[in-house]
């Protein structure tokens, strides 16, 4: 690397320097013991000294100084460096595990869903209870999804082939027909934003996996059959949207 490289030639020099100035110190000591005439004034060879030996000292005082703060930069940088690399990591599993429980959410809502057929007639108040000796079947899951939506558009269906221009279905089944359509937007949201993401490509690639598991056992059906009914603009957009995504991976 260019910073060790510099470090290892600031060091050669400074040690050069100090070499020079150990060297030079021991010339001019061992000239003075071997000259018979002594100096009379001993301050005149110390200034001498200290003129030719400070100057190469200080130099590489200076060079080691300019080390030492180098390696707490170039330490600070790396921890800075650390540190942020952390950071990232932990923004990316936290993104990973928000949209991973997000798919889940929306798979566990699937599953939970629940209707009731009473008499062959879809249970939507206590009234569709009367006769006692009506059988009753019970559906869970995406099963449950699929049948109600079959009921409810076949009674619009019903009500539109009747000339009527408001159409009166009872409130909960448009509440059921609102939840269904949340968990589709919902699919639809969290669809596009692991799409958009800048995540790793390991857990981008294990979210689309999930994402796709989630369609095919769960939505198939539903966004099939959506498709072709008379729904709001934004909503036949969402669904066409995944429509055509997983139809273009399947070709």
């Amino acid at each position: 690397m260019k910073q060790n490289k510099l470090i290892n030639e600031t060091q050669i020099v400074s040690f050069i320097l100090i070499g020079l100035a150990i060297f030079g110190f021991v010339i001019i000591f061992f000239q003075f013991l071997w000259n018979a005439e002594k100096p009379e004034n001993f301050g005149v060879l110390g200034d001498a000294l200290g003129g030719i030996l400070n100057p190469i000292i200080a130099i590489a005082s200076a060079l080691l100084t300019f080390i030492a703060f180098y390696i707490q930069k170039l330490a600070n940088d790396e921890l800075k460096r650390q540190f942020l690399h952390t950071q990232k990591n932990e923004h990316q599993d936290l993104l990973f595990k928000n949209y991973r429980e997000r798919i889940l959410l929306i798979a566990n809502e699937i599953n939970n869903f629940k209707i009731s057929f009473h008499g062959g007639t879809l249970i939507s108040d206590t009234n569709s209870l009367n006769d006692k000796s009506a059988k009753k079947y019970n559906f869970v899951g995406i099963q449950a999804i699929n049948l109600f939506l079959v009921e409810y558009f076949k009674i619009r269906e019903n009500k539109l082939s009747q000339g009527k221009t408001k159409i009166d279905i009872q409130d909960s089944y448009h509440s059921i027909h609102l939840h269904i359509n949340n968990l589709i937007v919902a699919y639809f949201n969290v669809h596009l934003a692991v799409e958009q993401c800048e995540l790793e490509i390991d857990h981008k690639n294990e979210l689309i996996e999930l994402l796709s598991f989630t369609y095919y056992s769960k939505f198939n059906y539903v966004i099939e059959f959506l498709r072709l009914q008379d729904l709001h603009p934004k909503a036949k957009e969402q669904i066409d949207y995944i429509y055509e995504h997983y139809k273009r991976i399947t070709n």
